[in-house]
């Protein structure tokens, strides 16, 4: 027969009985460190400054839409007519294609009755305006039911909403066959910190007083 070894046998007397090391528990999952968050080179700071731009520039889109809302129409009407004004200039003072760019007709200086209508509408003074005006635009005016005292009452309305004509710049003017003449302006246009540029096309007569205008913000002309 053959004898069972002893199990589980106290310890002898005086013997010193160490604990047993037992290896640390290990986790289920290996651990992994945190890989640190990739740096963005020139492209990606580039396109954050781009896209911060583009934010800034849409909210002043938005800002100026609602400063110029009232005149949503005019200023329609006014970028129609300064792309008119654009082609015009082209085709008058621009190189012609296969011919030799000589004999191309000259702007003409502008006339002292147009630069008034400007001062005055500057200064909003109906007095300065309508003595700019011929006597036979004076006449259609009026019988169109627009009195200087309507273009008066117009501009009034115009200093209290804020309105602030800038200086006007010359873009040309040529001359007409009846003897009058056409002029083309861009008028720098301030309504509550916002400048939009409003298109102006004047025809005067032969002795330079106005005839006629394009003016996208003129309500009272005939021709509106």
């Amino acid at each position: 027969m053959h004898m069972e070894e002893p199990r589980n046998q106290p310890p002898a007397a005086g013997q010193v009985v160490y604990p047993q090391q037992y290896a640390a528990a290990q986790p289920p999952y290996p651990y992994q460190q945190p890989q640190p968050a990739p740096r963005s080179g020139a492209f990606g700071t580039f396109g954050r400054v781009m896209r911060l731009m583009l934010r800034r520039f849409l909210y002043s889109l938005v800002l100026l839409g609602r400063a110029l809302r009232p005149l949503a129409g005019a200023i329609v009407v006014g970028t129609i007519g300064l792309v008119v004004i654009g082609v015009l200039a082209w085709q008058l003072w621009g190189p012609k294609p296969g011919v030799v760019d000589i004999g191309q007709t000259e702007s003409i200086p502008q006339a002292a009755a147009v630069q008034n209508y400007l001062q005055g509408r500057k200064s909003f003074d109906a007095d300065l305006m309508w003595e700019a005006f011929s006597s036979d635009y004076q006449a259609e005016r009026l019988s169109a039911g627009a009195t200087k005292a309507t273009l008066q009452s117009q501009a009034n309305n115009e200093k209290l909403r804020g309105f602030q004509y800038g200086s006007a710049e010359y873009i040309g003017g040529v001359p007409l066959d009846d003897g009058g003449s056409m002029y083309f302006y861009s008028v720098i246009l301030q309504v509550q910190s916002q400048k939009v540029k409003v298109p102006l096309v004047i025809m005067a007569d032969r002795e330079g007083k106005i005839s006629n205008m394009i003016d996208p913000l003129d309500r009272t002309s005939s021709s509106q």
